[in-house]
């Protein structure tokens, strides 16, 4: 058999099963027979298996070289590296659908278990009527989507008659760097991961049951935050060390739309810990999980529909409105069902300001607002475009401009919140707030004295003003448990990092978010840059560093004809010393381009990153010539710790710990 006729039957097959598993599901919820969803449960392993033999059958036919397969033809070469053709199943539309399909019957599959191990009260037949059916349902109805699409408009296995002999690689940018191999998964896992909270919220509407699903989605949504929060850091640095402008994001449109979801999805992480503790926000916890996952298909959409111009576009495409059609499909049906149950949510008690959960509405109302700013600027040219026909854009200012109010006021909310109290507020929080408002101005002072500027100076109060936020709830806790227990500090604080990882975790998170703003205000308002055209032989001062051109040679690698220009570099300034060393930018070429995509050498110090591009070559009369460009960065190595420590952060809240946590309702009664 092959590879294209094992991955054209295999999406036949992953279709049938999905649609199976989803008869099932609802025979489950309307029977009320927990043999239905045994059932069910056993399909999403088979669509599992038939999604896993296509995405193998994808990667076979890449393998071989197999260009009977159209998409192998349109997007592989037989000299690419192992690597790059390990990952062209995303490097276009059809693969990319494929990869997603089959991460989201992976996810099924998990559901499935979870909701069969715990759905089904031992030694009988029946089961629970919330957790299992609808939600599985929801997850099936998504799978059967994805596999409709590749099976009637996006086939990753049509057959090309007669097949080339050579194709022209994937883009380049999937080759220019081994982090392409990581982003894109990373994203997806965190992408896909969010139908499970939505299909949990509404089987939750769907059955009437409002106060129990919370703790089960807030955990699924701390698993596909953790993912995306991981991919948009690698998809940040792979800018950075690839596209030769010396920056890590850039406002792109597709950029902001993978921003949205992880907006509203940190908003729902805040706010359901107000419903866990307090059964208040209801709704506002449903209309955040739906906003997440249409946001989602918001992104797949501009992604794959051909509207925007991006290097994460995939370009033009059949799928484009037939996604937009799912995507308002979504909207309207969840929106519907919350509209039929709103009453049945309305909030019982009262929020008051001066409170923890006060601050962590606050909090969600400035990530909400947020989302809409961003919203907006990605989608006004669109508009524009579309009613008008006049092209208009909406740059990095605008956003700059609007996004740091914001993340200010988080900051500000993220130190403030973990110490108040539930309910209201008590005389050691006033304590507690007058420490970190002193801490807050003392830094922010410090910053102006030693000549930062206003912006940079704040970031820096606001990140020490965390620290202590930090500082002051881990030693209250300590403190206490110590005296209660009669044990030393040492032990006390050993025994609360490993009985409370959600508390401990989410401090790290923090510790994470507020040392990734340090790093991006530093880096935005005091990074340099210089560019000069050597010859061979030539240094050049500027910027503290003495930079001479040693050589310019070509090197031809089996998938690209690469320009390298070698640097020595010297230090004229104290911080330039780090900079010491010799460094070989590239200009590279590949098959599919008619311009030279640059690859920068980055030398990473605590201090400074020093980024050298080659920008052009040539020679003439007098010799071989390089024009070069040095960009000089404060604090970026920090940006990339800061992402590794959210994600550890997230990975320490959700390690198993051997005693499962339960929700609690209002009063404290399990829910």
């Amino acid at each position: 058999m092959t590879p294209g006729l094992l991955g054209g039957l295999s999406l036949v097959a992953a279709l049938l099963f999905s649609l199976i598993g989803l008869g099932l599901s609802v025979f489950a919820h309307f029977q009320r027979d927990g043999r239905y969803l045994e059932a069910a449960r056993r399909t999403s392993g088979l669509a599992l298996l038939a999604a896993l033999a296509a995405f193998g059958a994808l990667e076979w036919a890449l393998l071989t070289d197999d260009f009977s397969v159209r998409y192998v033809a349109e997007h592989h070469s037989s000299t690419s590296p192992l690597w790059v053709k390990l990952v062209t199943p995303w490097a276009a539309l059809e693969g990319s659908i494929l990869l997603w399909a089959t991460l989201q019957t992976l996810y099924t599959w998990i559901v499935s278990w979870r909701v069969h191990t715990r759905a089904l009260p031992e030694g009988k037949n029946g089961l629970d009527p919330y957790r299992a059916p609808i939600a599985l349902g929801v997850l099936f109805t998504v799978q059967v989507f994805f596999f409709a699409v590749m099976v009637f408009l996006a086939h990753p296995f049509d057959a090309v008659i007669p097949p080339p002999t050579e194709g022209p690689g994937p883009n380049p940018l999937l080759q220019n760097h081994w982090m392409m191999a990581v982003h894109p998964v990373l994203m997806y896992l965190g992408f896909v991961g969010f139908s499970v909270p939505f299909a949990y919220a509404v089987a939750a509407m769907v059955t009437r049951r409002y106060q129990s699903w919370v703790y089960e989605t807030r955990w699924w949504t701390m698993i596909a935050w953790g993912f995306l929060t991981a991919g948009k850091m690698a998809g940040a640095w792979w800018s950075y060390e690839v596209l030769g402008w010396g920056g890590y994001w850039a406002w792109d449109p597709v950029e902001n739309a993978s921003f949205l979801p992880w907006l509203l999805a940190t908003a729902f992480l805040h706010t359901s810990m107000v419903q866990e503790r307090r059964g208040l926000l209801r709704s506002w916890n449903f209309a955040l999980v739906i906003l997440t996952f249409v946001a989602t298909f918001f992104m797949t959409f501009l992604t794959r529909s051909g509207v925007i111009q991006s290097v994460h576009a995939f370009g033009e495409g059949p799928v484009g409105p037939v996604f937009l059609a799912f995507l308002l499909s979504v909207a309207l049906v969840s929106f519907y069902l919350l509209s039929r149950v709103s009453s049945e949510v309305k909030d019982a008690g009262e929020v008051r300001f001066i409170s923890r959960e006060g601050a962590l509405l606050g909090g969600a109302i400035l990530f909400s607002a947020l989302t809409f700013g961003v919203l907006v600027g990605t989608v006004w040219p669109l508009v524009v475009e579309a009613l008008s026909g006049a092209k208009v854009s909406v740059g990095a200012p605008f956003f700059n401009q609007m996004a740091a109010p914001f993340g200010v006021g988080m900051l500000m909310l993220m130190g403030i919140g973990p110490v108040l109290p539930w309910r209201r507020s008590k005389p050691e929080a006033a304590r507690n707030l007058r420490i970190l408002l002193a801490v807050l101005l003392v830094g922010t002072l410090a910053g102006l004295v030693w000549g930062w500027t206003l912006g940079v100076s704040l970031a820096v109060g606001l990140f020490l003003y965390n620290l202590a936020a930090v500082g002051l709830m881990v030693d209250q806790g300590v403190r206490e448990r110590a005296r209660s227990l009669g044990i030393s500090a040492a032990r006390a604080l050993a025994d609360l990092a490993l009985s409370n990882k959600r508390r401990f975790g989410s401090h790290i998170v923090h510790v994470g978010v507020a040392l990734g703003c340090l790093a991006i205000a530093f880096s935005q308002a005091y990074r340099v840059e210089a560019q000069k055209t050597l010859r061979i032989g030539e240094t050049w001062k500027e910027v503290g560093l003495e930079v001479r051109l040693l050589d310019v040679r070509q090197l031809q690698e089996p998938n690209r004809l690469a320009t390298v220009a070698v640097l020595d570099v010297r230090g004229t300034t104290r911080q330039g010393l780090w900079a010491e060393g010799q460094y070989r930018p590239r200009l590279n070429v590949y098959r599919a381009m008619n311009q030279p995509l640059p690859s920068p050498a980055v030398k990473y110090t605590l201090g400074n990153d020093y980024y050298f591009i080659l920008q052009q070559f040539g020679h003439d009369e007098r010799g071989v010539w390089a024009t070069v460009r040095v960009i000089v960065t404060p604090l970026v190595l920090w940006l990339w710790v800061a992402g590794a420590i959210m994600v550890m952060g997230t990975v320490y809240i959700l390690w198993p710990s051997g005693v499962r946590a339960l929700a609690k309702a209002p009063g404290g009664a399990t829910a």
